[in-house]
């Protein structure tokens, strides 16, 4: 029978989790804290066979009224294998309480092959994006840009004369936060408050991670900007915007220039240039997915699974889908998901 072990302490936990082959950013300590500003309790489980470790788990736990309970793993958890995936599962359910728990672990499947089935685990709608973009940065700048599409490698030469890139912090965020702002009212987007995005800043800044804003700026000027997280050899893009003017400038693609080569200077493996729709034609996100795949790289899934944990999983899953539905309709006048 495996055995549960809670840890506590920030950096024994993130050297746990970083050292799985599976794992991800969300999974460290750092996301944990930044999801208590949206009243989820982080528990982080290692899971132990025979005294080896065999997976782990940041689980987050946010009640509900009439005494229910969500229990997510966010891309998590972390494990050796994706095929430890049900005993994991069923030995953190030990620990955890609620309808059901959902897991998503970034296993970074081909987009193009159907997900794994498990026994005693059903089939869930994702939370984070189900599927991405990842260039692999081991292979260096010159062949980063020679696997990119003509149009972008051009446009990325471009940018690199016309703007001045940038990596930075705290200071900037107000540049940062005033792009996001404004392309997210431009795209109809919802967004968390101001102090959420301070704390991913913040948090995400921790043992074997960081957190950082690129910048493409014209005379002085943010045109884009972006906020990153990297952990365990990954990059990630998290949120970004840019402003509509000097579109000549190319300063989107600037801005993600600046963080792939922070990246390389910095050994990461993996640019994960984050959520992309499933079905590109006619998505609200068209436009993210033929920007994002014009750097090449590889389209995968990361399949997502509950594990039921009472009879009220079913009924509490059909409520959840149809606020999701009317959020979606509400803001955009559409019920479709924007990466649906």
């Amino acid at each position: 029978m495996p055995e549960l072990l809670e840890i506590r302490e920030p950096e024994a936990w993130n050297q746990v989790v970083a050292g799985f082959p599976i794992t991800s950013a969300l999974q460290s300590w750092g996301w944990g804290e930044v999801k208590r500003l949206s009243g989820w309790e982080p528990k982080r489980l290692l899971v132990l066979e025979e005294g080896r470790p065999i997976g782990a788990a940041q689980v987050l736990l946010k009640a509900l009224p009439g005494g229910l309970c969500l229990a997510y793993a966010p891309r998590g958890p972390a494990l050796l294998a994706l095929e430890d995936l049900p005993r994991v599962a069923r030995a953190l359910a030990q620990g955890v309480r609620g309808t059901h728990l959902v897991l998503e672990p970034e296993a970074g499947l081909p987009a193009e092959e159907a997900p794994p089935a498990f026994p005693g685990l059903l089939p869930e709608e994702p939370v984070q994006p189900g599927y991405s973009l990842w260039l692999d940065l081991t292979q260096g700048e010159e062949a980063l840009l020679k696997g990119m599409k003509e149009m972008h490698r051009r446009n990325a030469r471009l940018a690199l004369k016309r703007v001045a890139l940038s990596i930075e912090g705290e200071e900037a965020f107000p540049e940062f936060f005033r792009l996001f702002e404004e392309t997210n009212r431009r795209a109809k987007l919802l967004q968390h408050s101001e102090a959420y995005y301070r704390a991913v800043l913040r948090e995400m800044n921790q043992p074997l991670g960081e957190a950082f804003l690129a910048l493409a700026r014209k005379d002085g000027e943010a045109l884009a900007a972006g906020l990153f997280v990297a952990f365990a050899g990954k990059v990630d893009y998290l949120y970004g915007g840019s402003a509509r003017k000097h579109l000549e400038a190319k300063a989107p693609m600037g801005m993600h220039l600046a963080a792939i080569r922070h990246g390389l200077a910095r050994g990461y493996r993996v640019y994960d240039l984050w959520g992309v729709p499933r079905n590109p034609e006619g998505s609200h996100a068209e436009g993210i997915y033929r920007f994002k795949e014009g750097f090449g790289g590889q389209r995968v899934q990361f399949p997502a699974y509950a594990l039921p944990l009472s009879p009220l999983y079913r009924p509490l899953k059909a409520l959840l889908r149809l606020r999701k539905t009317w959020v979606n309709l509400r803001v955009r006048g559409n019920p479709r998901d924007v990466l649906g």
